[in-house]
């Protein structure tokens, strides 16, 4: 059988279809790819329950199925969780999600419950792309931990590690696992460090990347934080966090809603508490539209509350769902065509996807839902290939 598989793949002719040929062919060898997936999950499950002796699932997998040690890790991690959710495994079987969805899915089902995750994320898997699937899939369980977030984030502190070495070619390595929240700390200073010294090698008008690559700058801000060679006076303003909280975790003995760090990791109410001793509360208002912020056409860039309320709604690049961190503020209808620099007409956008609307014909779109709780409001879409689901 998978021999005769394997050799229609091979007799399918690439060389001379259309775009939209070939996208179906896309489209087809990840339906076939989800179902041979899921016959590799169940073939896991099987194995678990052998008493003969024989070597566990994560073996086989990466023997017989010549995977690495972590992908047949995850294989093994989903197929377990599968067995407890029938409606994503026959979702998977089908093809009609991938087990990038089906991995995300059993990490939901892990920290809420198999039963909830199965009824209430499987529309989401199979309309949605595996980066905005994970995007909805943390908030769905930012807002279904039954402790809010306590247990998962204790977890995540006792695995916090920093280690070092000299690797073979006499390069220092540096390894370090955070809890969420130190890890966004550390990335917004490194990210500040690295544009200041962008700046000192040209910026925009310059050549930056001709003097080091974003690698190297990378390399070097982390070194002068590190180091104290940045050069900045000690007692400078700490670094900004941004964190997402529902008006009902501020007040009241018992407090409801949700609250959570721009990346989709929950924030329990103690961290909070911590956190807001230590910061300064911003109010971003959305109503049943969406209500922004305007400046019009007094100026070109936004001021740094219309960025606040951006960031605040969109979470994630609005096409790829890339990192906010990565992305650039998009004037959807263009600045020297009339746009005005208003909330309503911004949206997060990564380079990639900045460029694909600037120069490859590609459109911003509402998706018809407003405000933090109803999801993106905006979406990147390629106007000739449509996608399915939101």
């Amino acid at each position: 059988m998978f021999d005769s598989m394997i050799r229609q793949a091979r007799g399918v002719v690439t060389a001379g279809l259309s775009r939209e040929e070939l996208t179906g062919v896309v489209e087809g060898a990840g339906r076939a790819i989800a179902a041979l997936t899921s016959l590799q999950a169940r073939c896991a499950t099987e194995i678990e329950g052998l008493d003969d002796n024989g070597v566990n699932s994560k073996t086989m997998l990466r023997e017989a199925g010549r995977m690495s040690s972590r992908g047949a890790n995850s294989i093994a991690k989903t197929a377990a969780g599968l067995t407890k959710m029938p409606k994503l495994a026959e979702s998977l079987a089908t093809g009609a999600i991938t087990a990038e969805h089906a991995a995300v899915a059993v990490a939901a089902a892990a920290k809420t419950s198999s039963e909830s995750a199965d009824s209430e994320l499987l529309r989401l898997a199979e309309s949605s792309s595996v980066d905005v699937f994970a995007e909805q899939t943390r908030r769905w369980v930012n807002r279904n931990q039954a402790d809010d977030g306590v247990g998962a984030y204790q977890k995540q502190r006792q695995r916090r590690s920093f280690k070092d070495w000299v690797n073979d070619e006499g390069m220092g390595v540096l390894l370090a696992e955070l809890d969420p929240v130190a890890y966004q700390e550390v990335r917004k200073a490194v990210n500040a460090e690295y544009d200041r010294l962008w700046r000192d090698d040209g910026g925009r008008d310059g050549s930056p990347d001709d003097v080091r690559t974003p690698a190297q700058r990378r390399a070097d801000a982390f070194t002068a934080l590190l180091t104290n060679s940045t050069g900045h006076k000690s007692g400078k303003p700490r670094m900004q966090l941004t964190a997402i909280v529902d008006i009902e975790r501020l007040s009241g003995d018992k407090p409801t809603g949700v609250a959570e760090i721009v990346g989709g990791e929950a924030l329990p109410q103690t961290v909070l508490e911590r956190m807001m001793c230590l910061s300064t509360v911003t109010g971003v208002i959305f109503d049943g539209k969406g209500q922004p912020l305007w400046a019009g056409r007094d100026r070109r860039f936004p001021s740094d509350a219309q960025i606040k309320a951006i960031i605040a709604r969109d979470r994630r690049c609005t096409g790829c769902a890339a990192d906010a961190q990565r992305c650039e503020m998009h004037h959807i209808v263009p600045w020297e065509k009339g746009g005005l620099t208003d909330v309503d007409n911004m949206c997060l956008v990564c380079p990639s996807c900045h460029h694909n609307i600037h120069d490859r014909g590609y459109r911003v779109v509402k998706t018809g839902k407003a405000g933090m709780k109803a999801g993106m409001r905006f979406k990147v879409i390629d106007p000739g290939n449509p996608p399915n689901g939101p």
